[in-house]
């Protein structure tokens, strides 16, 4: 059973936990992971989802301080992120060419460059939330 958790004493709600918990069971199932093991899982992906939806009220919380929408604030905080070049996109394919198929790099470029510049965008975006973290206030209470 997860505990409540409070950001600056704002209590982070059930609904918004449950929110990041579906999404979180989304993504892995249309990623492959078994019904079985999800399930096997619920625990970890509570705490996961919960950790989540806190770092979506620090970003919240940082973008009222700012006058920002909570989108503007992360476009903001990503938007000196570097595009993957040429050489790392490649490297990606040989590294994981069994993943594409018979499709040539050419065929997947678009894709492998999405991902990256997404797995970059989101490095940033984990650096800046741990950030936001140590300045506030998270507390975990009995339920």
């Amino acid at each position: 059973m997860l505990k409540k958790a409070f950001v600056n004493g704002e209590e982070i709600p059930r609904e918004a936990v449950q929110h990041e918990f579906e999404r979180l069971a989304r993504l892995y199932s249309e990623n492959g992971m078994p019904a079985d093991e999800l399930k096997r899982n619920v625990e970890r992906l509570l705490s996961q989802a919960q950790e989540q939806a806190i770092g979506a009220k620090l970003l919240l919380l940082r973008a009222r301080e700012l006058g920002l929408s909570p989108d503007e604030l992360v476009a903001k905080t990503c938007s000196g992120t570097p595009d993957p070049g040429e050489a790392e996109m490649e490297e990606f394919y040989r590294a994981n060419k069994a993943t594409f198929g018979d499709a040539e790099f050419v065929q997947v470029q678009t894709k492998i460059r999405e991902f990256l510049r997404h797995a970059a965008r989101g490095k940033v975006l984990a650096a800046f939330i741990a950030e936001l973290r140590e300045k506030a206030k998270v507390e975990y209470r009995d339920a």
